[in-house]
């Protein structure tokens, strides 16, 4: 529990036409009455970072609503180690959807460059149903032994759905109005009033993946409180949900024919010298006829487990703050290790385990995607779209976890949609062999952005920022001092 200190500043009056969306496309008006609303922090230092003062701040559960149900959402803000060249605050997100910012900010040492921790006051928070934050509580296990989401049966397609709306309806009674208020333009929202908690007129954004969709809406909605951002891996949440499902698994795809070549020369590949791609597809095709058992598992490993475990262990080339566990060698000696009998690295968590991490990202993702699949012959159709476009993942993706939401009980809140933002000095930067994030969705999102330039990184991996020294300094400059940068490219 956090010690609580009085913030020092009293916080202004804002208008609620520029907190609270007035339509069904929650995009603010400027002709709405004002009302009164106040925003404050008791910041205290952070346990186990004094450096880093933490807290929490009222938000309305329902942006609509602002003098309705409220929720806390966790914050924490790192003071700029050179306040005599301070450029702002910084707000920043580390992606997900389900991944806390207020973790990072507590370690900056580890995450952010000297440049920018000398320069900005860092500033992250926890979304609603994340983290320190308001939670998402569910009362049925969203992951089970006959748990699959390749379905081969109509009756496991009925099983599929049932069980779907038996999860979410669990959800609503545990979490209540929250759930179907988890969307990035609410968190966007929730931004806003922690920009007026600070006592700052504007803010830039370093965003990451998922965080680039938040940062993107927020300026939005929010222009002329938006100094600057740079976004890297974006998330592009304009299309129909088969044609982004269908550009993620042709990523992820591509990102495994190149770990299969790496292999081919690389002395950390545990599979060096071998037919990656034909050793792989063997193994998953005997795991799913003869399910692989697994000391304290939930099931025994299938195929199925095989593949989407594998897109995870993709993301990073190389070994990288987000632990030595992600990276291509990794992946090499986990495939290595199913193929002597050990399949624990593909292994579904024991029975008993808590599932909160699922959870939250079902509550967030179900309102933010819409499936386009109501009948096991749609079902059918895509999983052969699928084996086309991806003949060794066979549609493993991050997106593919949307069809958890069929018959999700709660209206989809911030359905697909183009943005529009209009004179907010923007840097894209994305890598063109992310498995996660399709490289075409960058130049879509820059569309979006008027203006907005783009660095490309050529090499492999999820994100840039933590990755590429180049794509790294070339963030901090932009931040920095916004200004297109020269046409260059990354290759690092």
């Amino acid at each position: 529990m956090r010690l609580r200190r009085h913030a020092s500043a009293v916080v202004t009056a804002v208008l609620i036409s520029v907190l609270v969306p007035t339509g069904s496309d929650a995009r603010p008006r400027t002709d709405a009455a004002p009302v009164p609303s106040r925003f404050t922090v008791d910041w205290a230092p952070c346990a186990g970072s004094p450096r880093t003062q933490c807290g929490t701040l009222s938000v309305p559960v329902d942006w609509s609503k602002p003098r309705g149900e409220r929720i806390t959402v966790a914050v924490a803000r790192r003071p700029a180690d050179d306040p005599g060249h301070r450029v702002g605050t910084l707000f920043f997100n580390p992606g997900g959807p389900g991944d806390g910012a207020v973790a990072y900010v507590t370690g900056a040492e580890g995450i952010f460059s000297a440049a920018l921790r000398a320069r900005f006051d860092i500033v992250g928070m926890d979304p609603r149903g994340v983290g320190g934050s308001a939670r998402i509580r569910c009362g049925v296990p969203a992951l089970t032994p006959g748990d699959t989401l390749y379905p081969r049966s109509e009756q496991q397609f009925r099983d599929l759905r049932r069980h779907n709306r038996a999860v979410g309806l669990s959800c609503l009674r545990r979490t209540g109005a929250l759930l179907r208020h988890t969307d990035t333009v609410s968190v966007a929202r929730d931004h806003e009033a922690l920009r007026v908690a600070l006592g700052v007129g504007r803010v830039s954004w370093l965003g990451l993946s998922y965080g680039t969709q938040l940062a993107a809406n927020y300026a939005q909605l929010y222009p002329r409180s938006t100094r600057a951002m740079a976004l890297d891996a974006a998330l592009e949440h304009s299309l129909p949900e088969v044609q982004q499902v269908a550009d993620e698994m042709m990523a992820a795809e591509d990102s495994f024919n190149r770990f299969a070549r790496w292999c081919g020369t690389a002395s950390s590949c545990a599979l060096r010298g071998r037919n990656v791609g034909a050793v792989y597809d063997d193994l998953v095709a005997r795991a799913d006829r003869h399910p692989i058992p697994v000391d304290g598992a939930m099931r025994p490993v299938t195929g199925e487990d095989i593949r989407m475990g594998t897109v995870g262990l993709l993301r990073f080339k190389e070994a990288s703050i987000y632990g030595p566990g992600l990276s291509w060698a990794a992946l090499s000696r986990a495939i290595a290790r199913t193929l002597a009998g050990d399949a624990s690295a593909f292994a579904l968590p024991p029975a008993g385990v808590p599932q909160e991490g699922l959870f939250t990202t079902l509550g967030i993702g179900c309102m933010e995607y819409v499936p386009q699949i109501d009948t096991y012959g749609e079902m059918r159709q895509r999983i052969q779209m699928a084996r086309q476009l991806a003949p060794h993942l066979q549609g493993a993706s991050e997106t593919w976890q949307v069809n958890r939401c069929i018959d999700w009980p709660v209206p989809v809140a911030n359905p697909p949609r183009l943005l529009t933002v209009d004179a907010v000095p923007t840097l894209i930067v994305h890598a063109v062999h992310d498995p996660s994030v399709a490289y075409k969705w960058a130049h879509s999102l820059a569309a979006q952005i008027r203006g907005s330039a783009m660095l490309t990184r050529t090499g492999d991996g999820h994100t840039s920022y933590h990755t590429s020294p180049c794509a790294r300094s070339a963030i901090d400059e932009y931040l920095i001092r916004p200004q297109a940068p020269p046409d260059r490219v990354c290759t690092e």
